[in-house]
Parts: structure tokens; C-alpha cells; sequence
């Protein structure tokens, strides 16, 4: 048998090194495998720790949302003859007490009928106009409440079956986010109506500059 000449070596060493199953590819595999397994595991730990951070905001934004939804409650009892107040303890034992609430918060107002006579509770603007309202309460040791968000307008809650003797005064401090009418100063809409006139048609806004340079100047004689 001869010895292969440097050709066929040639062709041999190249085949051990080309990828095609050699025994060079036999031998980078083992580490392409420990590689491919260490970013598996690093995959791995990302997902579990994105999970818990996730898993950990939530719980956190239910426990805001639930400190948010949460109102702080007035309880009273209700008979003919007045409000009585039984919580919180600002309120206890005072007859149609005045109560303090904060524009925007969020209240309850709960009553237990004390007489069993026909009682419901409701939030009257200064017109006696009605804002929240709860059902008609009519047997003793029955209850009845309602959850409103404070607002400017409140000025009384009261038993509208008894008016005259069931009624007490809410005093709200504070404003409605936005203002308490909830829209925009004069000046401020006629600052948007000169800035839609000037995308609109510039020579309307020229008009509009001139108008109320004008107006100024007529101020300002008035004023000398």
C-alpha cells in the first residue's frame, strides 16, 4: 500500500477542518453547547427577575388604587327629631353636626334608622337642589348611605321627609382640579380664539391684533 502523496494529505487536512462533521467541529461543539447553555440560564433569570419586578408593581398599584378608592365615611343616626352624629369621634353624640369636607375627596355618609320612620339622606346645593340622594330608609335598624366626591356647590345634607328638624350644614374647602365652575377664564378663551384665527386665516388674526390694540388704547383714555 503506498503512502498518500502531499495531494491527497491536502484534501484529507482540509476535510478534518471544513465544518462538515470534522473532528475540529467535534471539538468547538462542546463549548458552543456550554455557551448556548449559559445564555439560556441568563435568559432564565431575566425572565424571572422582569416577572418578579412586574409582579411587584402590580401589587403596588392595587394597593394605590385601593388607598385611592377608599372614602372616608360620616355615620350617623337617623329619627325625627335631628341627625345624630356617631363617627368619627369629632361628630359623636352632636345633634345635626357641621360637617368639614375637602373639594375632591371622596365621602360616604351612612345612617342606621333609629324610630322606624321613613328617613333617606341627600347633598343639597344653596337651592335645595339635590346632588346625592339615598334610598328611603323606612324600618327601624335598617341603613341606608351614599358616596359622592365633595364639591363647592354642597352647603347642606339633609332627610327630605323631615326637612325641618333632620338637616345639617356642609362647609367644602377648597376647589374642583380645573377651577370650581370647571371651565376657562374669559381672557384664556379669547387667547385660544386668536390662536385658531391665526391658523385659520392670518388676515383674521391681524384683525383680531388690531381690535384689541385698539380696545387698550380706548382703556387707557378711559383711565386718563
Amino acid at each position: 500500500m503506498r503512502p498518500p502523496d502531499e495531494k491527497e494529505q491536502a484534501t484529507t487536512d482540509a476535510e478534518r477542518t471544513d465544518g462538515s462533521g470534522s473532528d475540529t467541529d467535534a471539538i468547538a461543539r462542546p463549548a458552543n453547547d456550554a455557551g448556548d447553555e449559559g445564555e439560556t440560564v441568563s435568559r432564565r433569570a431575566f425572565v424571572r427577575a422582569a416577572g418578579a419586578t412586574a409582579a411587584a408593581g402590580a401589587v403596588a398599584a392595587t394597593g394605590a388604587d385601593e388607598a385611592t378608592a377608599q372614602a372616608e365615611t360620616y355615620r350617623f343616626g337617623g329619627e325625627v327629631a335631628a341627625w345624630q352624629g356617631r363617627e368619627p369621634s369629632a361628630i359623636e353624640g352632636q345633634s345635626n353636626p357641621t360637617i368639614e369636607l375637602e373639594a375632591g375627596n371622596e365621602y360616604e355618609f351612612w345612617f342606621e334608622n333609629l324610630d322606624g320612620q321613613p328617613h333617606n339622606i341627600v347633598i343639597q346645593d344653596g337651592d335645595g337642589n339635590a346632588i346625592a340622594e339615598s334610598e328611603l330608609v323606612q324600618e327601624q335598624g335598617a341603613t341606608g348611605s351614599i358616596t359622592f366626591t365633595a364639591t363647592p356647590q354642597m352647603t347642606q345634607y339633609i332627610c327630605t321627609v323631615h326637612p325641618t328638624t333632620m338637616v345639617g350644614d356642609l362647609e367644602v374647602t377648597g376647589e374642583l382640579e380645573g377651577g370650581q365652575g370647571g371651565g376657562l377664564p374669559f381672557e384664556s378663551l379669547v387667547l385660544i380664539a386668536g390662536l385658531a384665527l391665526a391658523f385659520v386665516s392670518p388676515v383674521l388674526f391681524a384683525l383680531f391684533l388690531f381690535s384689541r390694540r385698539g380696545g387698550d388704547g380706548d382703556e387707557a383714555t378711559v383711565r386718563r
